[in-house]
């Protein structure tokens, strides 16, 4: 059954029940564990029994339902105005294999799928980002330029299909989207057998290089795999070079249908594909601005947003989904994939994707699979997670980290109200009970629920997310139910409850 709040993301809603898999009961040695079982790990895993290996999944909720779940979905190697970036900080080179990273993962996904007859809805339809900015059109016909000395199957156009002009555009081709709960969880179903095996409900709470214990046993490997969008607890300390973004998103039938996935350059930020659905009614599945996590007054004016863009442009009928996805963006920029310490030792890990998960975590799988395996990955030269640029990230290191510390220091508690009694039914708080910050929600039956309001990661407080009824951390990202339980890190224990009388 899936877990509370997961529904509210579309993919969720429309990938039926789906395999399950078993909890972790005792202990088994496998020659690789992963933990987290979204794209990242599910195609590790895949990988590397292809490889004759054992590997072991293991899962906290339930596999693909997460942030992959709760993704936009496209394939895609066109990141929004990104290559310039990379060029700038990196050199033209590095931003070449990144580039051919994307590539490589678009066509990986494409042979999992037709090898294994998984049925995840791909359909090819090419990319756009477009701009009504003058002041970005110079920025889309650089990033075309680039592009395509990269490589990459750019192109400019002010022909999108879409239903508005636009000042300046341009198109990748051979891109593609899909539905990546079917996708993840088709992969998995393939994953058992031959001394493999795939674990939902089964959180690590105890880990080392070489081992995973969980409430039901322990997984022994000769490596262990972080998959966990963000490494949990204090392995490599990548919660202090990546900074947690959340991206609200919302679904809709709509009647005018475009013909590819399109995101806008300026702000603020509505990003749309489509989807046909069970019922065989067009869905358009639309994202829009990021924002801290927790923070619900930018939540619920960005989810307003984009329900207005909705409506407007494509002849929208009631937005029937709505849920807030979250990532991480590395200060410089790149993901973090590889060893999460120099000399092969350690972790392997992959996280920072910005928003760009399906490809990137396709390619940060199939580096996985040859780093663990001993092979050399060419990619591994701009995509390592032992780097240090303390120049190409150092701005937005001392203004993110600012920010963290002063949630560390004092959080931000509601002016009101003060107390469980002014609590109505549907609101959420930060109260101050007995000298301690309580997290605390009136559901509309009259049921208060309340927890600690300290994450258990690195102490700072909790904020509301409104949409999931969840409680998010501004600073490092994790995110924990009404009842206090983690859904995901890098926390990993879950926040306290609380008696309310």
């Amino acid at each position: 059954m899936a877990q509370s709040g997961d529904d509210h993301s579309y993919w969720n809603a429309t990938a039926g029940e789906g395999p399950n898999f078993p909890a972790l009961a005792g202990d088994i040695e496998v020659d690789i564990a992963i933990v987290g079982g979204g794209i990242v790990g599910v195609t590790a895993a895949r990988l590397l029994k292809d490889r004759g290996l054992r590997v072991a999944l293991i899962e906290a909720r339930r596999v693909g339902r997460q942030v992959t779940g709760k993704s936009t979905a496209k394939i895609s190697s066109q990141h929004g105005i990104l290559y310039q970036t990379l060029e700038k900080k990196f050199g033209e080179e590095k931003a070449r294999l990144y580039a051919e990273a994307q590539e490589a993962g678009i066509s990986e996904i494409a042979r999992l799928a037709q090898v294994h007859g998984i049925d995840a809805d791909i359909e090819p339809m090419p990319a756009y980002v477009y701009t009504n900015d003058e002041s970005y059109v110079g920025q889309i016909e650089k990033e075309v330029e680039i592009a395509r000395r990269l490589g990459l199957p750019a192109s400019l156009t002010r022909d999108t299909g879409l239903p508005f002009d636009v000042l300046q555009a341009m198109r990748w081709d051979n891109q593609a989207q899909f539905h990546p709960t079917k996708y993840v969880a088709g992969l998995a179903a393939t994953i058992p057998g031959e001394g493999s095996h795939v674990f939902e409900n089964s959180r690590a709470i105890d880990y080392e290089p070489t081992r995973v214990v969980t409430d039901g046993g322990t997984v022994a490997a000769r490596h262990v795999v972080m998959a966990t969008h963000l490494p949990l607890g204090q392995i490599g300390m990548y919660y202090a070079l990546a900074y947690p973004m959340a991206e609200p998103v919302v679904a809709a039938p709509i009647s005018r249908v475009p013909p590819g996935m399109y995101k806008n350059a300026e702000q603020p930020g509505h990003s749309i594909r489509t989807h046909k659905g069970p019922d065989g009614r067009v869905w358009g599945i639309v994202a829009g601005n990021h924002y801290k996590p927790g923070h619900v007054d930018d939540e619920q004016r960005y989810i307003a947003d984009i329900e207005r863009w909705l409506a407007e442009h494509f002849d929208a009928g009631p937005v029937r989904y709505r849920w807030v996805n979250e990532d991480y963006t590395a200060m410089d920029q790149a993901p973090f994939i590889g060893w999460s310490s120099s000399g092969g030792k350690g972790y392997l890990v992959a996280t920072g994707f910005a928003a760009w998960g399906i490809s990137n975590g396709t390619a940060a799988a199939m580096i996985i699979a040859d780093l663990a395996t001993g092979k050399e990955n060419a990619w591994t030269a701009m995509f390592d997670a032992t780097r240090i640029k303390p120049i190409a990230g150092a701005g937005e290191f001392v203004k993110e980290n600012a920010e963290v510390a002063a949630h560390l220091v004092s959080g931000y508690l509601s002016r009101k109200p003060k107390s469980y009694d002014q609590l109505a039914p549907g609101d959420a708080a930060i109260l101050k009970v007995d000298g301690e910050n309580v997290a605390a929600f009136r559901d509309e039956a009259g049921k208060v629920h309340a927890v600690s309001a300290v994450c258990t990661h690195m102490g700072c407080l909790v904020g509301w997310n409104r949409t999931d009824r969840t409680w998010d951390c501004p600073c490092h990202g994790s995110r924990f139910e009404l009842s206090g339980e983690v859904i995901h890190g890098p926390a990993t224990q879950p926040l306290g409850a609380k008696v309310t009388g």
